[in-house]
């Protein structure tokens, strides 16, 4: 839900690596919730850090008949307004009249990118996000059902759309403060979340598949995972 209260304490998963200093810090690379920051980045470092903040289902209308827009009880207008930019073709979803709870939804990952270093670094592609639900498993022949890539936008660099996410150079951290994606001054960073969007299509009734696993993949190598808050 959108005005869920996020966790005041969050428990993860962590290893330790060394930085270039010498001086050790925590690196997280698995949150079991939401709002917890996760590292990115090759063995040494420099490392980015992720965090979600918020994860939804999207209830933005009927794209293929503007004029009867759904259930007008269940559409909310800013969620229309983030599905812009987004290819027609590739926001179709796939219905099964004999088992509704099979019908695709759109599922929306709220997500934000901090940079502490003192050097500005490349944010994931695309690409590099993936969720996987409770039932994938490594080689079996049905593991792709349960894995869900986000839609790319007609120009993924460059959407046209200020609230979808974008590879970015992520700025340097200045004094005491961080360097962010989104900018705090741009559409995505000054809204309510304070993040860009990852849209996925998933199965309605896949959602019980719990936990559903968020998969980050760094530019230069790097990976972690959080469990998003379904």
């Amino acid at each position: 839900m959108r005005n869920r209260l996020f966790p005041l304490l969050a428990v993860a998963l962590a290893s330790t690596a060394l930085t270039a200093c010498g001086e050790k810090e925590d690196v997280v690379t698995h949150a079991e919730t939401e709002a917890v920051y996760v590292s990115v980045g090759p063995k040494d470092g420099p490392y980015l850090k992720y965090q979600v903040q918020v994860s939804r289902q999207l209830n933005p209308g009927d794209f293929e008949n503007l004029s009867a827009r759904g259930d007008q009880e269940k559409i909310d207008p800013e969620d229309s307004e983030y599905l812009k930019g987004i290819p027609q073709d590739a926001l179709k979803l796939t219905k099964n009249p004999k088992k509704p709870l099979d019908d695709e939804v759109y599922f929306g990952v709220f997500i934000q990118v901090a940079n502490d270093t003192k050097k500005p670094l490349q944010s994931a592609a695309l690409s590099g996000f993936e969720i996987k639900d409770s039932q994938w498993t490594e080689g079996d022949p049905q593991a792709e059902k349960h894995v869900y890539l986000p839609i790319a936008a007609v120009s993924p660099k460059d959407p046209g759309n200020p609230f979808l996410y974008r590879q970015a150079i992520v700025p340097a951290a200045t004094g005491t403060g961080s360097g962010y994606q989104p900018l705090a001054n741009s559409p995505a960073g000054s809204s309510t979340t304070a993040a860009e969007l990852l849209v996925f299509k998933i199965p309605q009734a896949n959602l019980e598949n719990r936990p559903l696993v968020l998969h980050i993949k760094g530019p230069t190598g790097g990976e972690a995972e959080v469990d998003l808050d379904v």
